[in-house]
């Protein structure tokens, strides 16, 4: 059978990007992701002996027009489609015109979206026939192959269907039960490799999947919702072996160790490290992180295996507010993890969110302090109370969620207040902390130093816009 694998074109002219529970726009990072997700459901499919076209639509700059010629002259019999929350009105009405165009084609649609918003994925959007919660590489080739035989998808764990005018929600899948060794090399082959480059240096890079899921339970993450509450790592020979196959067949040497944290297992995070160092294999590569996970020893082997880059996830520098938000760490760990990442040589990345409960005024002050003295790079984020967490119900239950779209669902946005701050106030707040951070002399200057071509200056460029300095 025919599938054509879509990830959406921009939406309302922004780039996003679309990665399980990672929905942003482009320009918060600067550079585009490839769509690891898609490629693996691409895998999946192609082991299956389906024949795949994969369209990267924010890559390859395609819009619904183009997208429509290239599905036509495909012919295929399904296609799934990638979403977003922030995004899904445009990936809707993308579903809808492949729909008109095409009324027998089969549309599935994966994602953060229909895992939270389960069965209204095919209330609201009638277009789509089929959503697949939860991580889908599991669950796609079931589905083809019940869409190919024209056989019921009754039984069919983690997938939304309809059944005449009813919608049936399948039973959830056991994520502990995916073995992520069992997928097949992501089909990066399907992409246009030089369309994601690091944003300042104009080099190739690549996801690459080190391990999902997370046993911890912050109350604003929505990464236990995609990918469960255990942590399941591949084995070290697949993430080497891969490494391997993106140097000799891709030329990409540059990485994204893709996972909720490197280190939750520091000793696999060592034996990753240790193969890297001993296979001679030079690569770069940036990876996040807890702050209590990590000790000097494993930080000097990431450095001597190639890493330039790790994101903290500290969120606020107050100790009142990291404990209401179960995060678990300390600001002891914190100034810690600071202190060993800065002596084994590595650039450090704090992700920090505003409007968390107990954050005030003070609070957040005393984090973009924190973070202009102590971290290399900085994301700041507005806390989205996302259904089905826990800041959701709190948030729901205090009344601090007005009225909002999903296109306002976005971290870059603020739709939740809390005890003191109201939803403006928390934007503001976030807005001011981007332009304190990078608007100083030092990260001017530095910024430009590395600027090595003039795609790169725009890209920089791109990036300033997107803060959006304007007086508070």
């Amino acid at each position: 059978m025919k599938i054509l694998v879509v990830n959406p074109p921009a939406y309302n002219n922004t780039d996003f990007i679309r990665e399980g529970r990672c929905m942003q726009t482009k320009a918060s990072w600067a550079a585009l992701w490839m769509p690891l997700s898609l490629c693996y459901i691409s895998a999946v499919l192609r082991k299956h002996n389906h024949e795949v076209l994969l369209i990267d639509c924010i890559a390859e700059k395609i819009n619904n027009k183009k997208l429509m010629d290239l599905a036509g002259r495909f012919a295929p019999g399904m296609v799934i489609l990638n979403t977003a929350i922030p995004s899904i009105n445009g990936d809707m009405n993308t579903a809808a015109v492949i729909k008109k165009g095409f009324p027998e084609i089969k549309i599935a649609a994966v994602g953060i979206y229909p895992t939270i918003f389960e069965n209204e994925c095919l209330e609201k959007f009638p277009q789509v026939d089929f959503a697949i919660m939860d991580e889908p590489e599991w669950v796609v080739a079931s589905l083809v192959n019940s869409v190919a035989f024209d056989s019921s998808p009754e039984g069919i764990k983690g997938l939304i269907f309809r059944n005449g005018s009813e919608i049936i929600v399948g039973e959830r899948q056991n994520l502990s039960e995916n073995r992520l060794d069992d997928l097949p090399f992501p089909s990066r082959d399907l992409l246009n490799n030089d369309a994601y480059r690091l944003p300042v240096n104009g080099e190739n890079f690549t996801l690459l999947s080190v391990g999902r899921g997370c046993s911890e339970r912050c109350i604003y993450c929505i990464a236990t919702l995609y990918y469960g509450r255990r942590f399941r790592k591949r084995s070290v020979e697949k993430v080497i072996e891969e490494i391997e196959e993106c140097i000799d067949r891709y030329d990409i040497r540059n990485f994204l160790f893709w996972g909720e944290s490197f280190t939750t297992d520091p000793v696999y995070g060592e034996a990753v490290c240790d193969e890297i160092i001993r296979k001679r294999l030079k690569i770069s590569w940036s990876t996040t992180t807890r702050v209590d996970t990590i000790n000097q020893g494993l930080l000097d082997k990431m450095k001597m295996a190639g890493c330039i880059l790790l994101g903290l996830g500290i969120e606020s520098y107050d100790q009142e507010v990291l404990t209401g938000a179960l995060k678990r760490i300390t600001v002891e760990q914190i100034d810690n993890a600071i202190s060993m990442v800065r002596k084994a040589g590595i650039n450090s990345m704090g992700h920090f969110v505003f409007g968390l409960p107990g954050d005030t005024r003070e609070t957040a002050r005393k984090t973009i302090k924190f973070a202009c003295k102590n971290v290399d790079f900085a994301q700041f984020y507005c806390a989205i109370p996302y259904p089905k967490t826990e800041l959701g119900r709190i948030s729901g239950e205090k009344g601090w969620t007005g009225k909002y779209d999903y296109e306002d669902l976005d971290l870059t946005k603020s739709v939740m207040g809390n005890e003191t701050l109201s939803a403006a106030e928390i934007k503001k707040i976030r807005d001011y902390a981007y332009r304190k951070f990078y608007f100083r002399t030092k990260m001017i200057l530095q910024a430009f130093r590395k600027v090595k071509s003039f795609k790169s200056f725009l890209s920089l460029l791109n990036f300033v816009t997107w803060i959006k300095p304007r007086n508070v």
